[in-house]
């Protein structure tokens, strides 16, 4: 895979060899082919995650054969596959081999939900180089819920499994609780042989893989009341505004609205390319109009005689020249600025000027736009510090460190978070003067409290008043300018997936009670039919006896769940009383009674060293039974 992956896709070109231009960047095209999100935002989701992958470390393969395990994983967590890696970072050919070998092992019906942390440039890629060809078209690609804060809002939109239809309330992050799974491993192979490596790994996936199976139930059981919490949360929600006078058709059709206009490509491209040039020559305006208020008073100054304490007429001329030259370099090079925009940009330069509403809601966006990235590189900081792996005192303490110079960062990110609080107060009031464009709508002021989150439903993401999409519009679309409307979609979106959470944890109820029921009829079968052989009486009897307790375990937690089930579980009644009985029915040893030991008026050493034996194994079974006990309570809180 690695090799046709290399010959199919083109070596990447040096960003030393040329410069990209505003021509060429405007060229380039709006939407590749098969993609819903514009090029431009695939770009910025792709630099996000580069960037950030730079700064973490990486084995060596200089001392390293295997650098890394890349594993595709079910939604429960259950590992399907793993690959040796063997460069020092994720290459997208692991992906693809994984996503080739589910599809060797299912029907040719079947369609897969595949969330990946760049889920949409693994999309891209696919769509782009006809990788995974032969069934892209039963793929659904989306990115996982734990580090959609790396891509850009559009993306989010499409990709994101909380807005995207057939997910449900799956996040996609089986593969970080896998990793804290096995860390403890990584000390011990990193000097372990290739194939003790391998048993080493393949030993643990079983053992998780068998404590997972046997915790299914209590998945599903967590699952359910999850969901059910969830769901009635956005039933009382949806309530709410629906009892406003909007309709959920309505609400649906904002959506469709708001997908639609969010994920348009930049119709002024060549304007929003300009911005830096254009904050460029306000700031050299502002600085020009400074120094003509100061060469002003100097001149005043001159002109009445009346001089500072220090100063005379030589060094007011002194600092008038300076001034004089100052504001002509400065004029200079606003001119040669100016030519340099294209016609949108000269006239966007001129109605800022003019307009403090213009100015201040620009800055305003600028400032936004500089949270969400010092916002992101926290987010991708922290990462690297969770999933820290071992606690010797060199990595305690940098950790500590980390740790340390994170914190030192917030007051910071809230500072700016204030400074735009204070800026959309500013701009609140311009629009109720009637000094801002016909349209115009105020920004969303930021919450300080759920500020390092990130949540997709943050309103972090939404540049809502910040550009001038609907200046000079009589009407302004609900789902942007309705609070009462975007509220309403967020609760009617998580309702559609806690609807197809509850419909695929019943499915999976389904399942689980019939593939119990089909694996003890085999046990069975092959059992009569093995009588012959004491060897696989044995095997086979060990067998149903680990079937009773995965049944055992099962069967009480999921009844809570809705589902028809048609006979029963497999196991009798009797065999499962029989099961449940020496499970939690204690083994005690049968000693001589009070008066036994009274009618012959001693006890022997034989005796003495019995009565020991059994203190110790009833203390033993015990401390046993309390741990059974609290194991069972953790259980239940999970």
């Amino acid at each position: 895979m690695e090799k046709k992956v290399e010959e199919i896709r083109p070596p990447k070109k040096s960003k030393s060899k040329g410069k990209s231009t505003h021509a060429g960047a405007s060229a380039e095209p709006d939407y590749e082919p098969g993609m819903r999100v514009p090029t431009s935002v695939l770009d910025g989701c792709n630099d996000s995650f580069l960037a950030a992958d730079e700064k973490r470390m990486k084995a060596s393969t200089l001392f390293f054969a295997d650098t890394g395990l890349m594993a595709l994983l079910c939604r429960h967590d259950r590992v399907l596959w793993l690959v040796n890696m063997t460069s020092a970072g994720e290459k997208q050919h692991y992906a693809l081999t994984l996503i080739m070998k589910l599809y060797e092992h299912i029907p040719e019906s079947m369609r897969i939900g595949l969330l990946y942390d760049i889920g949409c440039q693994l999309h891209r890629s696919c769509e782009k180089f006809g990788f995974l060809g032969d069934f892209l078209d039963r793929i659904v690609f989306g990115i996982s819920v734990f580090h959609a804060y790396g891509h850009q809002w559009p993306c989010q939109v499409i990709y994101h499994p909380r807005k995207c239809v057939g997910f449900g309330l799956t996040d996609g992050e089986g593969c970080e609780r896998f990793w804290s799974a096995i860390k403890a491993l990584i000390p011990s192979c990193r000097v372990s042989g290739y194939y003790n490596r391998i048993y080493t790994i393949d030993t643990q996936v079983k053992h998780i893989d068998q404590k997972s199976l046997l915790g299914l139930g209590n998945w599903l059981q967590r699952k359910w009341k999850t969901t059910v919490e969830k769901k009635n949360a956005a039933v009382e929600g949806l309530q709410v505004v629906l009892d406003l006078g909007y309709t959920e058709d309505l609400l649906r059709d904002e959506w469709k609205a708001q997908i639609v206009e969010q994920t348009k490509p930049l119709t002024k491209q060549s304007k929003h390319l300009a911005n830096k040039e254009i904050e460029d020559v306000l700031a050299l305006v502002k600085n020009k109009e400074n120094n003509e208020k100061e060469l002003e008073e100097y001149e005043n100054i001159l002109d009445s005689g009346e001089y500072e304490d220090g100063q005379d007429a030589s060094t007011v001329q002194a600092y008038i020249e300076e001034l004089q030259n100052k504001i002509k370099k400065t004029k200079k090079t606003i001119d040669n600025k100016r030519a340099k925009l294209s016609v949108d940009g000269r006239l966007n330069l001129s109605r800022l000027i003019g307009n403090e509403f213009l100015k201040m809601r620009m800055n305003a966006l600028a400032l936004k736009q500089r949270i969400r990235d010092r916002l992101r590189q926290r987010k991708f900081e922290i990462e690297g510090l969770e999933r820290a792996y071992r606690n010797t005192v060199n990595q305690a303490k940098l950790q500590k460190h980390t740790d340390q110079q994170i914190r030192k960062k917030e007051p910071g990110i809230q500072s700016l978070a204030r400074s735009y609080n204070k800026l959309c107060t500013e701009l609140v009031k311009l629009i109720a003067t009637k000094k801002a464009p016909q349209g115009a709508l105020a920004p969303l002021p930021m919450e300080l409290e759920g500020l390092f989150k990130l949540d997709v439903d943050d309103n972090i993401w939404q540049d809502i008043g910040l550009t001038d999409d609907n200046d000079d519009q009589m009407g302004v679309p609900l789902w942007l300018g309705n609070e009462d409307v975007r509220t309403g979609i967020k609760w009617l979106l998580q309702l559609d997936r806690c609807i197809e959470e509850e419909r695929r944890l019943e499915a999976e109820k389904i399942s689980m009670f019939q593939w119990m029921r089909e694996e003890w009829v085999i046990a069975e079968t092959a059992l009569q039919w093995s009588q012959q052989s004491p060897e696989l009486v044995y095997q086979l009897s060990m067998r149903k006896k680990y079937l009773l307790q995965l049944c055992l375990n099962w069967e009480p937690v999921v009844r809570q769940i809705p589902g028809v089930l048609e006979g029963s579980w497999g196991p009798t009644l009797e065999e499962l009383a029989e099961a449940r009985a020496f499970e939690n029915t204690e083994n005690v040893l049968e000693l001589k009674t009070h008066e036994e030991e009274n009618m012959d008026g001693s006890v022997d050493s034989d005796e003495e060293q019995l009565l020991e034996e059994s203190e110790m194994m009833d203390n033993f079974e015990t401390e046993g039974l309390d741990m059974e006990i609290v194991y069972s309570e953790d259980e239940m809180m999970l």
